[in-house]
């Protein structure tokens, strides 16, 4: 058997050092194919009659998402594009990570087309999920430090005392709090949240514990507040932090007392509930400025959950757009299968200030703009773009946010800098990320640990990680945080270095 009929065993290690190239030439119709090998053919469960002058898209784009993009731009641009990752997906549905590397040619006299190349990718892909994601009480995620939480959450759950919930905007916090709600005794009972900063100040008492009819200008009815209401099961106080100090110490006296009173009325009476509060603030600190009180702050926090941020945990965002498709194709009745591996490595890439929230929100948007089963690169041009844009306003959230361009593949039709034609980095990017030293390679010119950590060995770590922040501080020998709270006290940050 030559190498041109060697079918690609998708689940053993390819030793294949070349593959004969795919031929592609552009027409009236669009792109059509003029060459390809005859393993390909075969693994895609075609012959040479059905594939011969036939579109690109209706043949290729189903076993190699992407591969019309990537012929596009080099029929664009005129320059060869490397490393182009996607998968190859076969007749019998097997699954193999693969490079594209595209280069123009002359077709005939005046013509011209593409020749694509075919190799194994190298490792650094994210693994596609197969199957629907494992989840817990709702939540996705199977990487150390969710695992952590789930643990923390299965033991608290088992008791009764209040719980404080910490993380950022968008993390799940909420989704927490339901699962130690339904996996309490309490879980028959009914689950009420509130969200604190949505509450006027002279309206937490009332929305809070109720009133009675007749108490204030307004209260034209007997109302039952929120402790009320889940009497008997849970009460989520969102944004904690958010309720003013006057009304602080009344929380404080029913979390001690478990007793009540309405707006208005004369007799406390008792309530059966469990209060889980959670913020996006940093309390212990809030403590020390006088902002909450630090007697709460220690009833509230006696059993604390941490929620990561989605940037903390890169490897369960392929688990996480899994989710959300099989979630979004429920609601839509669509049929989206998955996102190419190249698709999703820009998204590992990205800092994701709004967390959860903002990934389930960026997949809403793609099921609106696409009509493929396969959510590749081209998918996410526009919000790349807008996310460079905003970064380039100072919109936002975080300096580190970003994207980094010698990492990844950059979408059709936007350079580094959000236009242009180029597809791949350029020399200079690349060269760059060659040099940059490997995870837990220090430089030996650095000098390491806190007593070091001065602005000219910030300069010179960062400079030698290229911008890598989290390689910048393993090469000073100091915790990522402790980087940036000394980045703080400098008065740098990323674009300044």
């Amino acid at each position: 058997m030559s190498i041109d009929t060697l079918p690609i065993p998708l689940r053993e290690p390819l030793l294949l050092p070349h593959f004969p190239d795919i031929l592609i030439v552009p027409g009236k119709d669009g792109l059509s194919i003029q060459r390809m090998p005859p393993w390909l053919a075969t693994e895609i469960g075609l012959s040479e009659a059905q594939w011969q002058s036939q579109p690109v898209n209706t043949i290729l784009e189903p076993h190699l998402p992407g591969i019309g993009e990537l012929v596009e731009g080099v029929l664009r641009s005129g320059h060869q594009v490397r490393g182009y990752e996607t998968e190859l997906l076969n007749a019998r549905g097997q699954r193999a990570h693969i490079l594209l590397d595209g280069s123009p040619t002359a077709v005939g006299v005046t013509g011209r087309g593409v020749v694509v190349g075919i190799q194994m990718a190298a490792e650094g892909l994210p693994a596609i999920p197969s199957g629907t994601p494992p989840t817990f009480c709702g939540m996705v995620g199977r990487s150390p430090a969710m695992q952590k939480l789930f643990n923390k959450v299965r033991l608290y759950s088992a008791v009764d005392a209040p719980v404080l919930i910490t993380g950022e905007t968008g993390a799940g916090k909420e989704g927490v709090a339901q699962a130690l709600h339904r996996l309490g005794s309490r879980t028959s009972k009914p689950f009420v949240a509130v969200n604190c900063s949505a509450i006027s100040e002279n309206l937490f008492e009332s929305e809070l514990f109720g009133h009675e009819k007749g108490s204030f200008t307004g209260a034209i009815r007997h109302h039952k507040g929120r402790f009320e209401r889940a009497d008997g099961g849970t009460l989520f106080l969102d944004e904690i932090g958010e309720i003013p100090m006057g009304f602080q110490a009344k929380l404080l006296r029913v979390l001690e007392d478990e007793m009540i009173e309405r707006v208005g009325g004369e007799q406390p009476f008792k309530v059966d509930v469990r209060v889980i509060a959670a913020t996006n603030r940093n309390l212990e600190d809030e403590t020390r400025r006088k902002a909450f009180r630090a007697d709460l702050y220690y009833r509230l926090g006696a059993l604390l959950i941490h929620v990561p941020p989605l940037r903390e945990r890169p490897d369960d965002l392929p688990d996480l757009v899994q989710h959300f498709i099989g979630a979004l194709n429920e609601r839509y009745g669509r049929n989206i299968v998955r996102m190419t591996p190249d698709a999703l490595r820009l998204l590992q890439q990205y800092w994701w200030p709004g967390n959860v929230r903002e990934l389930r929100n960026l997949m809403e948007r793609l099921f609106a703009e696409n009509l493929t089963e396969i959510i590749s690169l081209r998918a996410l041009r526009e919000w790349y773009a807008e996310r460079l844009q905003a970064m380039r306003n100072g919109v936002s959230y975080d300096p580190r946010v970003t994207i980094l361009p010698h990492q990844v593949p950059i979408p059709m039709g936007m350079n580094h800098h959000g236009t242009g034609t180029v597809l791949s980095p350029d020399a200079e990017s690349v060269a760059a990320a060659r040099a940059q030293p490997a995870q837990g390679s220090p430089s030996p010119a650095v000098p390491k640990g806190t007593a070091n950590l001065n602005e000219a060995a910030i300069r010179k770590a960062v400079a030698a990680t290229h911008g890598n922040m989290t390689h910048a501080a393993k090469l000073l020998g100091v915790h990522k945080a402790t980087l940036y709270r000394y980045l703080k006290a400098f008065n740098l940050n990323r674009d300044s270095l």
